[in-house]
């Protein structure tokens, strides 16, 4: 072709042809080879080093594919894994701080890599105006590229800060804890341990009251081999309640109720047998007083402030459940003062009142309804919804739920949580006509939780007060 022809091949400082000249390729005023250079620059986190094969840097290309070609195979093995290698992951500390630093450490890279891809190619000659076109793309690139790892990171320490917040270090929280049955520091907790048992307590603290009540109090009785769950359920009204130190029954009024024993231990820790630290004297006293009115050892607690159950609904978007009582609510609360029969999503507000109120029921129906609650967000709740919400999730857990189940514990519990999630779940509740709350027969009360705990075990079908959750749950 003729000299100066755009379509030849003649190399040059103005050359349209590609010639590498000090390792950029040149082009006069071709913009296609600016546009060239920004395109590979903007697929080099996903195909890093073609832009250094392309300039003549066959070492530091093959060494980025290399490089590439292992994070890949890391990240399928990661996925083959699953959802239990990412609940296992979001429990431990010290891998979060490892994930962190690395997607820290990567986004850096990947700006790089974006910035040395984009020097190797650009075409030399470019006017002023082309220059700095190319370097604000190049900028846009960088910043949409770091910003993925970046939010990895930082939903890394937000979890980090959460578990080191919330969940104490230890195979257990107290010796009272170990003696009640809590696992082994092992590589297989539950060998020896065939339940786990964890006290579920709601606490409704209000305005204007002194001292927390703790207005739901269940034992979730869990099979660790197979997931199935049993929820033992007594009523915040029982009275002539053995408040249990840990090796003997301390004074306590026959006309106070059990929500009141929580409160006591606050307020008195020096009912508790021993003097080994424990993170909430009213829970740990409560913990024991289950634990010897139910016959069963129980090691852990698990308490959520209930004004913050609005929250945690909101969060995630709603609760579907099926209301089958009309119930009433207060009218600064809903609108409507009424929840109506029928099969809905209910808000946050909706939800608190729905397992709060009392008008024209009773502590029975408001104990079946709250259950109803958990059952239907433990179900609904999936993985998308919870990462949605995960910034506003932490941030409520860590200011409203308050456990002494310890860190090293988590990771087998996200485990044996796999196994729940597709169990069955039966429940039972200590209240009339089956048990008086003014006068209540405890050693009843001990013999019908010990047959439950047979019949969960053994896959026996509920009957009699013993029900299927969700049956009537929606």
């Amino acid at each position: 072709m003729a000299e100066g022809d755009p379509g030849g091949d003649e190399t040059g400082p103005h050359g349209t042809g590609g010639a590498a000249t000090g390792g950029h390729e040149t082009g006069g005023h071709g913009t296609w080879g600016l546009v060239r250079a920004l395109l590979i620059a903007a697929v080099s986190p996903v195909l890093p080093g073609i832009a250094q094969l392309r300039s003549g840097r066959v070492r530091l290309g093959a060494a980025l594919l290399g490089a590439q070609a292992l994070l890949v195979g890391g990240a399928v093995a990661a996925a083959w894994r699953g959802r239990s290698l990412f609940l296992e992951l979001s429990v431990r500390p010290g891998w979060l701080l490892a994930v962190s630093a690395g997607c820290v450490v990567l986004a850096g890279l990947w700006a790089v890599l974006i910035i040395h891809s984009y020097a190797v190619l650009v075409p030399d000659g470019l006017s002023p105006l082309w220059r700095a076109a190319g370097a604000t793309t190049v900028s846009v690139l960088c910043v949409l590229a770091v910003l993925p790892p970046l939010t990895i990171a930082q939903y890394g320490r937000i979890q980090r800060d959460l578990v080191e917040s919330l969940f104490g270090e230890g195979t257990s929280a107290s010796a009272a804890g170990r003696a009640a049955g809590a696992p082994a520091d092992t590589a297989d907790p539950w060998a020896d341990t065939p339940r786990l048992n964890v006290l579920l307590i709601g606490g409704d603290a209000d305005v204007g009251r002194p001292g927390v009540r703790t207005d739901s109090m269940t034992l979730a009785s869990v099979d660790t081999r197979t997931g199935n769950t049993l929820l033992l359920s007594l009523p915040r009204n029982l009275q002539h309640v053995p408040v249990w130190s840990g090796t003997k029954r301390v004074p306590f009024p026959p006309e106070e109720l059990l929500n009141e024993v929580y409160d006591n231990g606050v307020h008195h820790p020096g009912l508790l047998a021993g003097d080994e630290h424990v993170r909430n004297t009213g829970a740990e006293l409560l913990k024991r007083t289950v634990s010897h009115i139910l016959g069963r050892p129980v090691p852990y607690y698990a308490m959520v402030d209930m004004r913050s159950f609005r929250q945690i609904v909101e969060a995630v978007g709603g609760v579907r459940v099926c209301v089958e009582h009309a119930v009433p609510v207060p009218k600064e609360q809903v609108p409507s003062g009424v929840l109506r029969p029928g099969c809905r999503r209910l808000t946050g507000r909706e939800a608190l009142w729905y397992g709060r109120s009392r008008t024209d029921s009773d502590d029975y129906a408001r104990m079946s309804r709250q259950k109803c609650l958990m059952w239907a967000l433990a179900r609904q709740a999936g993985p998308m919804t919870v990462l949605r919400s995960f910034q506003r999730l932490t941030k409520v857990f860590k200011y409203s739920v308050n456990t002494d189940l310890p860190r090293e514990l988590l990771p087998p519990l996200v485990q044996l949580s796999a196994k729940i999630r597709n169990a069955e779940i039966t429940s039972l509740q200590f209240v009339p006509p089956i048990i008086s709350t003014w006068r209540p027969d405890y050693r009843k009360i001990k013999a019908m939780a010990a047959r439950a705990v047979r019949d969960s075990a053994a896959g026996v079908p509920a009957t009699g007060a013993l029900h299927v959750l969700g049956d009537g749950c929606g």
